[in-house]
């Protein structure tokens, strides 16, 4: 699972935390049940990735959050510009002053305290966020250090285009009952469907290749940022053997269905060893732009339930691989590795 881009998951869990109070806006003298904080950090910390967008990250190779800066927010794209903001508990600069309604509003929604919409935030996968879920990550937010950091709004998109995955209303914990539906929750929550499919030139998914890959990233001081859906470069197969790459490393999101050009020889304990490990079948390296430091704190159980939820997914023909050079693909439109080999149907 590769990442669509870090603005886009930008103000995603306007939800994490670590240390207050229990009243409507954390403001009071009872303590936090541990339970819902663990709860909120398991979910902040892993599926979610909150704090690859809400706090500055060091230069390495994968990129991870600075934990003395959990949640003060970072400026994701200054030229946009696109901001994720400040979600501590500070009273003048974060959410200290924010009720639990309008957090888990924010995260659910994409709605404001004050009725706009958060530019850039992924609200489309949080949708689903359960009433549970939504509480436990807003007590873990409240606990977080408060830290004083006034950050500009984002500005509006230039244009607005159809995300992969389409709003949907919140989950119900008890209905989660079987493997296949815990993991479709999670992945929802996870954003795989938004990396792992490509788009075309207006930006609009391409449905029928959902989870076949080939969402392209620049590699960007350890983390991917992603490369418009078409080179106005490469308009034909032609062009594009002719035209340049952008500067720094390009990969392509894999296809992660169960079709002989995906993951159908996965088995569940290669699935966990790749995302623990950040290498397939603990060999070749995942490129940075795949968040599985975040992936890889899940539980077993977690990570099985996404694995099967996976092998239900439709299978897609589209062949994608990083250690390939990259050509051009007709199904897809895009520069990635195996491209020539893909017909177009």
């Amino acid at each position: 699972m590769a990442r669509e881009t870090r603005p886009l998951v930008m103000a995603l869990c306007v939800v994490l935390g670590s240390g207050c109070a229990s009243s409507e806006k954390g403001v009071g003298s009872k303590p936090i049940a541990a339970e819902p904080v663990a709860r909120g950090q398991y979910l902040a910390n892993g599926i979610a990735r909150c704090f690859w967008c809400h706090s500055p990250l060091d230069n390495s190779d994968p990129a991870v959050p600075r934990p003395e800066t959990f949640g003060a927010g970072d400026v994701l794209d200054v030229k946009a510009p696109l901001v994720a903001p400040n979600i501590t508990p500070d009273s003048e600069t974060g959410l200290g002053n924010w009720s639990n309604h309008e957090i888990i509003r924010a995260v659910r929604e994409g709605i404001g305290r004050d009725g706009r919409d958060l530019q850039g935030h992924p609200a489309n996968y949080y949708s689903v966020m359960t009433d549970e879920d939504g509480a436990a990550v807003v007590a873990y937010l409240r606990s977080l250090r408060p830290i004083h950091r006034r950050l500009p709004r984002s500005a509006p998109p230039l244009r607005q285009h159809e995300r992969v995955q389409r709003a949907l209303p919140p989950a119900k914990a008890a209905a989660l009952v079987l493997p296949t539906l815990r993991g479709a929750y999670l992945v929802h929550l996870g954003e795989c469907v938004g990396c792992h499919t490509p788009a075309h030139a207006d930006g609009n998914p391409f449905r029928e290749l959902e989870f076949g890959g080939g969402r392209r990233f620049r590699l960007e001081k350890g983390y991917g940022v992603e490369v418009s859906s078409f080179d106005p470069t490469f308009p034909s197969a032609s062009a594009a053997s002719k035209a340049p790459l952008t500067t720094g490393p390009i990969v392509a999101s894999a296809n992660i269905t169960p079709d002989p050009s995906g993951i159908p020889w996965y088995t569940e304990a290669i699935f966990i060893q790749t995302i623990r490990t950040g290498k397939v079948a603990g060999v070749r390296a995942l490129s940075a732009a795949m968040p599985w430091v975040f992936f890889r704190t899940l539980t077993d159980a977690d990570l099985r339930d996404i694995f099967a939820y996976l092998k239900t997914v439709r299978p897609v023909h589209h062949g994608v691989d990083n250690s390939d050079p990259p050509t051009f693909c007709p199904r897809c439109g895009r520069l990635h590795g195996l491209g020539k080999f893909n017909v177009s149907w």
